[in-house]
């Protein structure tokens, strides 16, 4: 009778609303999160081409920004330390669930690209400002288990990458003019169904912008379709 007693508690505390440990995991889990900024992953097939058009790069992106700092909050004409910063608290949990702070918006948006395809163009979408960083979060649905994608970005200025929580690529060398992959990253491995993509993009002055695609081992690229 006891043990049925129990049971019965603990049924009426999970309808309630309880949470529990298993719950908590769940909802942290990064395959878990809201379908907001959602691209549908196409592999490559055996007569896919190597010339690549808007339909290879992601362009449906929750942004978040801009966060603005000065022009020597970060050690003058280079600032590569403001890729660094910690603009929202722990970054590579973004879902854009987040409360944007004061003087910041989340919103999301499907860029069309500007000097070419592929151009995520913050420069234009915050209206050319200079000494800023933006986030950028979205969810790549994959069709299976790709466990050695390649990873293509370019960026003006400085970028960092979380997939599914982890950072997979840091570029703050030197401020540059962004293109076409720049950057190449091997091994991305990606899971079934939603993966999180998080993308920090610092800008010093003049042209904000960044490129994003990927790949399957050989090279060949993947087609992206955005959703909502």
């Amino acid at each position: 009778m006891c043990a049925l007693v129990a049971l019965v508690a603990a049924t009426m505390l999970a309808i309630a609303g309880c949470t529990c440990p298993l719950a908590k995991k769940a909802a942290t889990t990064p395959g878990k999160q809201p379908g907001r900024a959602v691209n549908e992953v196409v592999l490559p097939g055996p007569n896919a081409s190597m010339t690549l058009t808007e339909g290879n790069f992601v362009m449906n992106w929750l942004v978040l920004g801009p966060f603005k700092f000065g022009e020597g909050d970060f050690g003058g004409e280079q600032q590569q330390a403001a890729t660094d910063k910690e603009f929202m608290p722990d970054e590579a949990a973004l879902d854009g669930t987040q409360k944007a702070p004061e003087g910041t918006a989340c919103k999301e948006n499907l860029f069309k690209g500007d000097a070419k395809p592929g151009q995520v163009n913050l420069d234009a979408f915050y209206g050319t400002i200079d000494h800023a960083a933006a986030y950028a979060v979205c969810w790549l649905d994959c069709p299976a288990d790709i466990p050695d994608a390649g990873l293509c970005i370019g960026s003006d200025d400085y970028v960092k990458v979380w997939i599914n929580g982890k950072l997979v690529h840091t570029y703050k060398e030197v401020r540059r003019a962004s293109d076409w992959d720049q950057d190449k990253v091997a091994g991305i491995k990606l899971n079934k169904g939603l993966n999180r993509v998080v993308v920090k993009c610092v800008d010093v002055v003049l042209d904000w912008d960044f490129y994003f695609r990927l790949t399957d081992k050989n090279g060949l690229p993947m087609t992206v379709k955005a959703g909502k």
